[in-house]
């Protein structure tokens, strides 16, 4: 008995949705014929790729795990040949992962360069937390994702991007706004919008400001930049943004940047992608175009943000 190429779609479906009934739907075949695909190849290569546990999905296995970045080269290399046809020129959809800062300020503008320069290609941004974007790498459901830190994982290569300044900013009229050279104790007082607690930026302002202001006050809270942005400037308190979000607000004065020597808040951005996987053409055009407008050496790893 041949392996087909059905056995590898159904393989890779059930190792995506976690359930032989609900790979079968999205691949539009019945769940016997999904089945039978699935016992077919396991039995052709002799071992189980999937592990059955009572009131859970699907496990996938060490074997399965390790057939899983062929299956998936296999089937976007058939995808690309398909698509491309006679045609040099790059089309399709790219979905892009990014954390909620990159996808908020940077990631739109260079999506719509990339775009002028390929008419045919359409884009779409999934927003999630570091954590969602890395098991959707894992699992082959994205191909590439900017993040704002990461941590060791085996099957996801990191590549430097650029490095992102964190700046305490407040409203013109907030008291601290015409101060010049405070010190990280004088932030005791204040005020804080911040993004919610569990949010790496919130933990390490927090973790970084204790020593010397103790237990911020914060008296607004979102899981939106956005949010935070728009609590500053109606002068609810200070905040802790990206210089890419707040740069233009400074630059029309509707924020002020604290004077504060002694902060310093930077954090590297990074290029995820799954390891040992066939790229397409598409996407490695946009991982080349991405890293053309980094400001990290070509090529080196990704790396922590400052401690």
């Amino acid at each position: 008995m041949k392996i087909s190429l059905r056995q590898i779609e159904v393989f890779d479906a059930v190792a995506t949705c976690g359930s032989v009934t609900r790979a079968a739907d999205s691949l539009n075949m019945s769940q016997s014929a999904a089945s039978k695909a699935l016992t077919d190849l396991q039995t052709v290569l002799g071992r189980q790729l999937f592990a059955h546990a009572k009131g859970r999905s699907l496990q996938i296995t060490d074997e399965g795990k390790r057939l899983r970045p062929v299956a998936r080269s296999l089937l976007s290399e058939i995808a690309e040949m398909v698509r491309a046809g006679d045609s040099h020129e790059l089309a399709g959809t790219l979905v892009i992962g990014a954390t909620a800062t990159i996808a908020e300020t940077m990631l739109p503008r260079l999506c719509a360069e990339f775009m002028a320069l390929h008419p045919a290609v359409r884009m779409r941004i999934v927003c999630s937390n570091a954590g969602e974007l890395f098991d959707q790498l894992s699992r082959f459901e994205l191909e590439t994702a900017l993040i704002e830190y990461f941590p060791d994982m085996e099957d996801v290569e990191l590549v430097a991007w650029r490095t992102d300044e964190l700046l305490l900013v407040a409203a013109p009229d907030h008291p601290l706004a015409s101060r010049r050279g405070l010190a990280l104790a004088d932030l005791a007082t204040a005020r804080w919008c911040m993004r919610e607690s569990w949010s790496s930026i919130s933990a390490r302002l927090r973790y970084m400001l204790h020593e010397h202001a103790g237990q911020l006050d914060v008296v607004f809270e979102s899981t939106s930049n956005w949010a935070v942005r728009h609590a500053v400037l109606a002068g609810v308190g200070v905040g802790c943004l990206s210089r890419a979000l707040v740069q233009s607000d400074i630059d029309h004065a509707r924020l002020v940047p604290l004077d504060v020597p002694d902060f310093r808040y930077t954090r590297a951005l990074s290029l995820a992608r799954p390891r040992h996987i066939w790229r397409s053409r598409l996407v490695k055009s946009f991982d080349a175009f991405i890293l053309a407008h980094g400001d990290a050496p070509p090529g080196k790893p990704g790396h922590r943000m400052n401690r």
